[in-house]
């Protein structure tokens, strides 16, 4: 009888689950409260619009993330100006006691950047109920959420976003806090793959004078693991920058510029047909999904054997899963949608007309500048009209 009962428990948490997701996948939010920057829509079920209340604060968060500020450095002046936090806006944070109650955090203000809900995406499922009888979720994995797109009023343009994940992205790869320098979190050693670190060996006048090292052999230096490849920080930024300042006035020259201009035409044509087996591919899993989905209800109201639903069950799944395995392969395929030719030749421009270019110029730019034993830069840029000169 404990059995039977558990199993029917199990079967209405599916069921409900299967609802909720099948409402996802239509871009319905059915949350209890909306994205900070966004609230229900007044008379309209399931749909969000803006807070115009609070959406200046969102919009100055992403504006001081642009200018180079880190997500520690936001955090603290939002409370220094007493700025109410998302909890705080709602009504969640009055009963809360304790030293960080009511304050902006960096782990917030990283969350917000990274959010695709600000360009009019529904992003949802990040976290599942373990019951419908629980409180307590589970986090899922990116690949697991429901993200669809345009469903509501984005309140940030897609070219800040992207930028703002850029750079954000870049300072995944650095500890340090002590030092600025141009190429912080964009140099890696090109032999062992990991970021370089930076240390400072100031002369007698006690200025800094910052070199590169590599992190792997600064840990592992007994163990013989990598060589140090220290050499100036300056120099080797000057030598980026020269290599960046060539390449972009190679862009610029018609000369040079025709043959490459032509595989670009070419690239873009294939491009398109890229995109077509995209769609197909997504198609096909939607279909997939919402066969799965309509044989657990078929199976929850007896119209589907249990053995014949297994079966079937287990024989679509792995289709989808295959499905997914090739879309992601596809998608991985596709270039980065920042680089357009238009967008290139701005970007170039701008880096050109600047005298000593700024951080965010520099990530639009480049993926990655690695260094190898002896000495040598290599630069990855992410347009492949500019990799190609390179």
């Amino acid at each position: 009888m404990h059995t039977n009962l558990h199993k029917g428990t199990n079967d209405i948490s599916k069921k409900i689950k299967s609802v909720k997701r099948d409402k996802q996948r239509k871009g319905q939010f059915i949350g209890g409260k909306p994205m900070y920057g966004y609230k229900m829509h007044p008379t309209e079920k399931n749909e969000i619009v803006i807070d115009e209340e609070v959406a200046p604060v969102v919009r100055r968060i992403f504006a001081m993330a642009l200018d180079g500020m880190s997500c520690r450095k936001i955090a603290t002046t939002l409370n220094e100006e007493g700025v109410p936090t998302p909890a705080t806006y709602c009504g969640w944070n009055m009963g809360r006691k304790g030293p960080y109650a009511g304050l902006w955090s960096s782990e917030r203000i990283s969350e917000m950047l990274q959010n695709e809900t600000y360009l009019g995406n529904m992003v949802q499922g990040r976290t599942v109920k373990i019951s419908y009888k629980s409180k307590k979720c589970l986090k899922q994995n990116r690949e697991n959420w429901v993200v669809v797109e345009n469903t509501h009023e984005p309140l940030i343009d897609k070219e800040t976003f992207q930028k703002v994940r850029m750079l954000v992205n870049s300072r995944k790869h650095t500890r340090s806090r002590t030092y600025d320098f141009l190429l912080k979190g964009l140099i890696f050693c090109h032999e062992c793959g990991y970021p370089m670190a930076v240390l400072n060996r100031p002369p007698v006048s006690g200025e800094d004078r910052l070199f590169f090292v590599c992190r792997t052999y600064q840990r592992f230096t007994k163990a013989g693991v990598c060589s140090c490849h220290s050499i100036k920080e300056q120099v080797v930024t000057e030598a980026v920058l020269a290599k960046v300042r060539e390449v972009c006035e190679a862009y610029l020259d018609p000369n040079k510029l025709q043959p490459i201009a032509a595989d670009a035409v070419e690239k873009a044509r294939k491009a398109e047909n890229h995109e077509a087996e995209i769609q197909s591919i997504q198609n096909k899993i939607d279909s997939l999904t919402a066969n799965l989905d309509k044989m657990y209800m078929d199976r929850l109201t007896g119209l589907l054997a249990e053995a014949d639903f297994e079966r079937i069950y287990q024989r679509v799944k792995m289709d989808r899963t295959s499905l997914e395995e090739k879309l992601k392969e596809l998608e991985s395929q596709k270039e980065s949608p920042v680089s357009t030719e238009d967008r290139a030749r701005e970007l170039v421009q701008q880096f050109l007309d600047s005298a000593y270019t700024s951080r965010e110029l520099l990530v639009s730019l480049i993926e990655r500048v690695e260094l190898t034993e002896n000495k040598q830069i290599i630069i990855k840029f992410r347009f492949r009209e500019l990799e190609a000169i390179s």
